[in-house]
């Protein structure tokens, strides 16, 4: 499991033995079963996860009761609630098991720490935050100027794994799109 985590951080960031072997033991397994969750919006964020297995999903409820997917998140990639965890503030979102999941989390604390003994984990979440915010931006830009169904060819070409394992009307959701006009979209692309 937490060879896993170094082939991700190593990715970005070499580590030594003795430095991974410091920066894991900081990290604590934890496991959800489907619909479990993770955060709750209006809790306060502890944690940084990193997606061992399984997929969450990470949404807005609005006031109405509808549900905002933000993101998916998979085998190597994170979940949290930046802004809550770092201010100690109610999270403004969900982050809810899909199915099963195994996470590795390290609260505040222990990053903190973990900074200190291993100066390139800062590197590494420095650059896994900036590629996080990248990634955002693209997200939001393609969302206000890309027609819905470009929005969902990319999607599949981009996440073609997930289409299996996400319910649809939560891939509606993520794409801005309603599950009718989803099913639409999915039937003239089966048409041609």
């Amino acid at each position: 499991m937490f060879d896993v985590l170094r082939h991700h951080i190593e990715k970005k960031t070499p580590l030594t033995d003795a430095e991974f072997a410091r920066a894991s033991s900081l990290f604590t397994v934890r496991k959800l079963k489907k619909r479990q969750f993770l955060l709750q919006q209006g809790d306060v964020c502890r944690y940084e996860s990193f997606v061992v297995s399984g997929c969450l999903k990470s949404y807005h409820t609005d006031d109405q009761g509808n549900d905002h997917i933000l993101r998916f998140s998979t085998e190597d990639h994170w979940a949290g609630d930046l802004d809550s965890f770092l201010n100690n503030s109610p999270s403004s979102f969900n982050i809810e098991a899909l199915e099963p999941v195994t996470v590795l989390i390290i609260d505040k604390p222990a990053l903190d720490a973990l900074y200190l003994a291993v100066p390139k984990m800062e590197t590494f979440f420095r650059l896994l935050n900036q590629n996080a915010l990248i990634a955002t931006s693209q997200r939001i830009i393609k969302n206000l100027s890309v027609p819905a169904k470009e929005r969902y060819e990319q999607f599949l070409a981009t996440y073609p794994q997930l289409v299996q394992r996400i319910p649809l009307k939560d891939i509606a959701s993520y794409l801005g799109i309603t599950p009718v006009f989803l099913s639409k979209l999915r039937r003239e692309k089966a048409n041609l």
